[in-house]
């Protein structure tokens, strides 16, 4: 615990209170990283000399050898417990912190364990959107009814419908990469918020730990937390759509009786044998309540903070944390449902063939045969009511109008003849299937671009890493 200008230790229950090492063990590898690359910059500046930076080097590898358990005691953060179990190694470590403070440091490694799980959550949306446009592609031809206000309204193909969430999260996947530009930038060196007189070079650093660039300005390098709540708000939106797919998989396995949801994303009940109930999509569902709940807390506690660091932030590290890791692993499992979903596609003909699903067809026809369309929307409205749409024609003429039009509407016909841009035609359906496996192909290009750039730049680290230990050998 670091006391050295006051005479008492800190309360037990404060210091419990105040301690976050529950929640440093995400970030615990990160600052092992964060560390190794100070040293190198403090040795590359002329700071600290070569063997100190070698033995420094070697209790950082030591300490990340027993992991996070081994040193998770009576610490009040992980930056301190790194930092005093190095020193215990070796006196060199009362060096290790030398131009810098635990808020650069934590501010690093928050970005660092943002944009890792912004990569991996872009990764998991392109797995995702990759099974929907395969069960999309064979199940071109399968009819079913389409929804307004949860009621019955008009056919559709259901690759349409899947093709509506693929590209709902297209768009997620956007935002994951644009906040993944703005979080991957280095607030390393900035100190506690005014630099330091050290001279650094802070661009070495950063590209060490696989940063694009740095946080220019040193203050707002440690006082904004507005790329935690970016990335929050990419799990967030990321969830509504995740929950939307949810609610229709709950709904679509009970009396909708569209699909047979994979019993490995299902339980029973302990008391009655029959059920099969939709436990992972009903969590998923829960859960985007969860991560809204935490967006709202992040932005919260931010909305008022003065310039600089506060400790208020470290409520706010938690939140990113789950937030991310609950949105990367949804993604996983509804790829994983969504691959093994039976669609019941006879239940999904037959409720279409019911309902008046074509009825709006109908009205059009009207409309072409020379109907005025709210006179014609109210001669089919009527038939409805009545319950015969072949009773159109009668009503039409008792309104007035003496036309022919052929009633005889099939729901192929009807999905058929919307063939305007985005429409259900068989053939747009098709154009769009693959214009979309081109789109997965240039963001998965995109992607593994990301990747292997901070790849690279954190290979490099660790050859320097290794060229200051063999140089001793």
């Amino acid at each position: 615990m670091l006391r050295s200008r006051f005479k008492k230790g800190m309360d037990p229950l404060a210091l419990e209170f105040s301690s976050s090492m529950d929640q440093d063990r995400y970030i615990f590898y990160y600052d092992i990283l964060v560390d190794l690359a100070h040293v190198l910059g403090l040795l590359k500046c002329g700071h600290i000399s070569e063997g100190d930076a070698r033995e420094i080097i070697r209790a950082l590898l030591e300490i990340r050898e027993r992991g996070y358990e081994a040193i998770a005691k009576e610490y009040e953060d992980v930056h301190e417990a790194i930092e005093a179990e190095v020193t215990k190694i070796t006196q060199a470590g009362k060096k290790m912190h030398t131009a810098r403070s635990r808020n650069d440091e934590v501010a690093t490694c928050l970005r660092m364990f943002a944009r890792d799980r912004l990569l991996s959550i872009a990764s998991a949306i392109l797995d995702l959107r990759r099974v929907l446009i395969r069960r999309a592609k064979e199940n071109i031809d399968v009819l079913m009814p389409g929804f307004t206000h949860l009621q019955y309204a008009q056919p559709t193909r259901l690759s349409h419908h899947l093709l509506a969430y693929h590209d709902m999260l297209k768009r997620d996947f956007d935002r994951a990469i644009e906040a993944f530009n703005r979080v991957n930038l280095s607030p390393l060196g900035s100190c506690a918020f005014a630099g330091t007189s050290f001279k650094l070079d802070r661009n070495y650093t950063a590209e060490l730990l696989g940063f694009d660039g740095v946080v220019e300005n040193s203050c707002d390098a440690v006082a904004s937390r507005d790329f935690l709540i970016e990335s929050i708000f990419v799990a967030t939106q990321l969830m509504l759509t995740l929950s939307r797919m949810a609610e229709e998989i709950v709904l679509w396995c009970s009396e909708f009786d569209f699909i047979d949801l994979p019993e490995e994303f299902a339980s029973t009940s302990s008391i009655m044998p029959q059920k099969k109930n939709p436990d992972i999509a009903e969590l998923i569902r829960a859960k985007s309540g969860r991560l809204i709940g935490a967006l709202t807390g992040a932005m919260s506690i931010y909305k008022a903070m003065p310039l600089t660091y506060n400790r208020d932030f470290q409520e706010m590290n938690e939140m990113l944390f789950k937030s991310l890791e609950i949105a990367d692993l949804s993604t996983v499992l509804m790829a994983k449902m969504f691959e093994g979903i039976t669609f019941k596609k006879d239940v999904m003909i037959e409720k279409v063939l019911k309902n008046f699903t074509i009825a709006s067809e109908i009205a059009d026809r009207l409309t072409k045969a020379g109907i005025p369309f709210r006179d014609a929307h109210r001669i089919v409205g009527k038939a409805v009511s009545e319950g015969d749409l072949g009773r159109v024609v009668d009503i039409a003429k008792e309104m007035g109008y003496d036309v022919e039009v052929d009633l005889n509407v099939s729901v192929e016909e009807v999905v058929e003849g919307r063939k305007n841009l985005g429409g259900t035609s068989k053939s747009e359906v098709l154009r769009m299937i693959e214009d979309r496996i081109e789109q997965l192909e240039r963001d998965c290009e995109l992607l593994n671009g990301k990747i292997e750039a901070v790849t690279l730049r954190l290979e490099k680290l660790y050859e320097e890493v290794e060229k200051i230990l063999n140089r001793n050998r």
